[in-house]
């Protein structure tokens, strides 16, 4: 028999932390749903964790394949996936016993293509003060997209959500990008005429320096900017008033700390081929940047000065890193 959630793990070098993750899905209340665990090449023991699980119990599929990222391993999830609905769970992460039950019995009574729900970021076994509503909230199209886009309520992440299978369709993560949820969530909201959130904390997201997520660096920061503007450069052409404005607010700011990191590294072939390609994007949109209702002034000042005093910019900068005390110049 079909399942009806497949809910897919990606795994590298994770086996001090793969057991509680696997045993908090296996816990599930909801149990009509298979577990695809992909060995993403780890080079520790997460190879024999999964071929135990394996043998545990008959509702886990492994895939043991060569390292090709976290994108990769999921893309190679939604391929094998059976399920009428997709899940993801990191696997240095945990879920709630009733996660899956509570996002199942939502997608499924509000006609819904995405399920959403809350999450705690845990550091030290601690999870961090955070405040739920508990309350469940249906948006439309472009009402989703737009809480996506705030990234508040609904955020850009693919793990505290379930997903109708066919929204995967034309839909895979990108290869080679950091920030590989912002590149994709937007895609299948883009084509969910419901969404239902769950303001309540299922999802336990263990916060770890080592993580994709832990250090920025001068890729990061471009992917994350390049990922804006993919999202505002999409929807020009579509009737979505609220979430163009939030866009491109978003693109420019993400573009400006793009800036800012390229004037603390210094002077490379790299940074400069970015900023050129920031500055781009800011002088084809100047008008519609200066004139939008969700940027802070100090960003639209920036993106000024970015355009008609680079080097203006560049001591402001400075003078307010020295005034911060900061030691990165």
């Amino acid at each position: 028999m079909k399942p009806e959630i497949s809910i897919i793990v990606p795994i590298y070098n994770v086996e001090l932390y793969l057991n509680k993750c696997v045993d908090s899905i296996l816990a599930q209340s909801f149990s009509n749903f298979e577990v695809i665990l992909v060995n993403d090449g780890s080079p520790d023991k997460c190879g024999e964790i999964c071929e135990y699980y394996k043998e545990l119990d008959p509702r886990i599929v492994v895939i043991h394949k060569q390292n090709g990222g976290l994108s990769d391993a999921r893309n190679y999830g939604i391929e094998v996936a059976r399920g009428r609905y997709i899940g993801f769970v990191d696997s240095d992460d945990w879920i709630e016993p009733d996660m899956y039950e509570s996002l199942y019995s939502l997608i499924t009574s509000h006609d819904a293509d995405i399920a959403a729900c809350g999450h705690y970021e845990v550091m030290d076994d601690v999870p961090l003060e955070k405040s739920f509503s508990h309350e469940v909230h249906v948006y439309n199209n472009a009402q989703g997209l737009d809480k996506l886009l705030e990234d508040k309520e609904i955020q850009n992440l693919a793990w505290d959500k379930l997903y109708k299978a066919e929204l995967f369709a034309q839909v895979r993560y990108p290869v080679g990008k950091y920030f590989e949820d912002i590149f994709t969530t937007y895609k299948l909201f883009l084509q969910a005429d419901n969404t239902v959130l769950l303001d309540s904390p299922k999802y336990m997201y263990l916060k770890r320096s080592d993580s994709i997520t832990g250090a920025m660096n001068n890729k990061k920061y471009y992917d994350r900017f390049c990922a804006a503007l993919e999202i505002y450069e999409t929807i020009q052409d579509k009737n979505y008033p609220v979430a163009k404005e939030i866009s491109l607010s978003r693109t420019v700011t993400e573009g400006i700390e793009l800036c800012n990191y390229q004037l603390i590294t210094g002077e490379t072939a790299v940074n400069k081929e970015y900023l050129a390609e920031l500055g781009g994007f800011l002088s084809k949109h100047i008008s519609q940047i200066l004139r939008n209702r969700t940027l802070r002034r100090e960003m639209k000042t920036a993106a000024l000065l970015i355009l008609t005093s680079s080097t203006v910019y560049k001591m402001l900068y400075y003078s307010k890193l020295r005034l911060k005390g900061s030691n990165m110049i």
